[in-house]
């Protein structure tokens, strides 16, 4: 089987499989970052036009349906050592270890409060979750990061940008970690939460994550995703517009000092 997740026309619909079997061999490839990764950037250039134009929801709809790639899979590495999946990833203890995925960000949990009647969950609220508790991964030295993102669950998804992007920033500078963004489909709560992250960690537009995702995962983002992801951008880049002040003046502050008060 060809697991070349960054293959424009892959030869077989892993969504069509009923379960998706993994071969040592043909593995290896998922773990290669892609050769188009972007390089994050450190730092803003003082000549960088920080008052853009901003763009509206229809534009970074219009953006997201240039993604050319014609099938879906049912993981892909976006980023060196982190990918975004759907629930079977989440769910498949032995491909996760054999992936040696060892930070799962859970961007669709079910709420930890949930309603039981006779000893079972009412449907709404494990709907559209990825129902997976710490027991489910023992014994596999996973660390897991819960977030009840779902409409239900979660009205504003901007709340879980601060919380998700530092579990993922930190997980990465780990020397061998590797993370798997899920969600239930692998397009909407956890790619949102991705694209925070490479704004907020890596000085990314939302415009200029967007493009990047788009070119080894198709993804969907709801219009209300979208908004949210505006409203950080603009965020940014006025907390950027303070650090260039700050650099001009010769002051340096803590990494996360810039962000702790968006949200």
């Amino acid at each position: 089987m060809d697991l070349n997740v960054h293959e424009q026309k892959p030869k077989e619909d892993l969504i069509a499989s009923p379960k998706l079997k993994w071969d040592l061999d043909d593995s290896v490839e998922l773990y290669l970052p892609g050769p188009s990764i972007l390089k994050p950037r450190h730092e803003w250039d003082l000549a960088t036009p920080l008052d853009l134009v901003p763009l509206n929801i229809l534009q970074l709809e219009d953006r997201l349906k240039q993604c050319t790639l014609l099938k879906q899979r049912h993981v892909t590495d976006v980023w060196p050592r982190v990918f975004i999946g759907d629930e079977e990833t989440a769910t498949d203890r032995d491909m996760l270890q054999e992936m040696c995925i060892t930070h799962i960000l859970n961007a669709a949990a079910p709420k930890k409060d949930l309603n039981f009647f006779l000893g079972t969950s009412y449907v709404e609220d494990i709907e559209g979750t990825v129902n997976t508790g710490s027991r489910y991964y023992r014994g596999l030295h996973i660390n897991k990061y819960s977030l009840p993102t779902t409409d239900r669950h979660c009205s504003d998804i901007s709340k879980c940008f601060m919380s998700a992007a530092k579990f993922i920033d930190k997980a990465v500078n780990k020397p061998g970690s590797k993370v798997l963004i899920c969600c239930k489909q692998g397009v909407d709560h956890s790619a949102t939460l991705f694209l925070a992250y490479l704004m907020i960690c890596h000085d990314m537009m939302v415009e200029d994550a967007i493009d990047h995702v788009i070119k080894w995962r198709r993804i969907q983002p709801s219009r209300d995703f979208l908004k949210k992801l505006m409203l950080l951008n603009a965020e940014l880049v006025n907390k950027r517009k303070l650090k260039l002040e700050d650099i001009k003046k010769g002051k340096k502050r803590k990494k996360w000092i810039h962000y702790q008060k968006i949200y």
